[in-house]
């Protein structure tokens, strides 16, 4: 009887070796023989592979508290750099008195003017010490603030990245943000004197994000003399699409 079991055990397995390779449906194995005599064998595994489309957003400051009662004054004067895009750094500066509008102000910082830190409300400050004030050591204030948001989107067909203000209607002067893709990239922005802002996109592109992108967010209020004593909340929303 051990006999002619064995004999069955060869014959299944001469069997099994002259059917040659193949998947196994049942089992998920596979086996290849060179049953032609060549000097190689090969096999094939299929795999199975799903990415779920994702948009992730990442703030890394999530509250700005200001205080208009306990200025915080900026590290040192601001001057608009247009080869670098140059943004002014945290704190508070003082617009001089002669500008007194958004339009001044963009030609006053393009012919080169200074904004100097300022840590008083309203704004006032003796600079050089001769006990006088002359025009352009009082007037407005512009408080700015920085914080990273980094977002990821894997979505082929693009993406962008929209802003929307609520909070108080007005009284708050001028409300604004700009958000620039680091280390050097395009820049986008808005301003407002009025609530709620929606939908308002400042950063767009084609394809992913290439992992989590980074973005400087810088916002600024600008307490131009429309603001009205009081305590004001604002809550900003960032949203991340695909196109």
């Amino acid at each position: 009887m051990k006999k002619w079991s064995l004999l069955i055990a060869v014959l299944v397995l001469f069997g099994l070796a002259y059917a040659g390779g193949g998947p196994a449906t049942d089992s998920g194995q596979a086996w290849a023989i060179n049953e032609d005599g060549s000097s190689s064998v090969s096999l094939s595994e299929t795999i199975n592979l799903t990415i779920p489309k994702r948009y992730a957003l990442h703030l890394t400051e999530t509250e700005w508290n200001l205080d208009l009662g306990d200025v915080p004054a900026a590290a040192g004067d601001y001057t608009f750099n247009p080869e670098e895009m140059s943004i002014p750094g945290e704190g508070c500066y003082l617009v001089p008195k002669t500008v007194t509008n958004g339009s001044e102000l963009k030609d006053y910082l393009l012919e080169g003017g200074v904004l100097h830190p300022i840590d008083v409300y309203p704004a006032i400050k003796d600079r050089d010490g001769d006990g006088k004030i002359s025009d352009d050591e009082k007037g407005t204030i512009i408080c700015v603030n920085h914080k990273i948001l980094q977002k990821f989107s894997n979505d082929p067909d693009g993406w962008k990245l929209s802003v929307g203000v609520t909070g108080p209607q007005t009284g708050f002067g001028w409300f604004g943000m700009a958000d620039r893709i680091l280390p050097a990239g395009g820049l986008g922005y808005f301003f407002t004197n009025s609530l709620p802002v929606t939908g308002q996109v400042v950063a767009s592109g084609q394809g992913t994000t290439h992992g989590w992108l980074d973005d400087d967010i810088i916002e600024a209020f600008w307490f131009d003399g429309t603001e009205a004593a009081g305590d004001y909340t604002m809550t900003v929303t960032f949203t991340l699409t695909g196109l």
